[in-house]
């Protein structure tokens, strides 16, 4: 007899008791971006893996190893309610960020957790993450938020704030 996964539950709304906001939703960089500009009035937690680096005393976060069409995407990171200090930021390297995203002009981040990542593990946690993310995430009870998540799969990021961003697949 053949089994049959029970994927119902993906579809379900979250419960009133539950409360979604205390949940930081898992999001590729542009993912990120584009849910960061669709949404600009609203502020979301999130965590995402990325390659944290610093221009021009600003820190950014960019894909691990972004495809030539999405290589542009960068999203600033303010370390403002940062407890701890980062280290070193002369060498771009791979982390996983805790915050709240919004809109300023750009997608920022306001990290409150930053954790540094070597280069395997990153890749592997990305990838871990996307389909656990694609396969399980529920969906918000908002008809709009479900449209709008939908469309985050069909659109193609052409954002050109952003250009000459640092690919950590040369580094593996």
């Amino acid at each position: 007899m053949p089994y049959v996964k029970n994927t119902s539950y993906t579809h379900m709304p979250f419960s009133s008791e539950t409360a979604s906001v205390d949940f930081y939703i898992y999001y590729d960089i542009k993912d990120l971006a584009k849910k960061c500009e669709l949404l600009r009035d609203e502020v979301t937690r999130c965590r995402t893996i990325g390659v944290l680096q610093s221009i021009h005393g600003k820190f950014y976060l960019t894909e691990l190893n972004p495809e030539p069409k999405n290589s542009h995407v960068r999203v600033q990171i303010s370390v403002i309610y940062l407890k701890t200090q980062l280290p070193s930021t002369v060498i771009p390297y791979p982390v996983q960020v805790f915050g709240n995203m919004q809109w300023k002009n750009r997608p920022v981040i306001y990290a409150k957790l930053i954790k540094v990542l070597n280069t395997s593990m990153a890749l592997r946690m990305r990838d871990t993450m996307n389909s656990t993310a694609s396969m399980h995430l529920a969906r918000q009870g908002n008809e709009k938020e479900n449209e709008l998540n939908d469309s985050l799969l069909d659109k193609d990021c052409n954002d050109s704030l952003f250009d000459g961003s640092f690919n950590i697949s040369n580094l593996v």
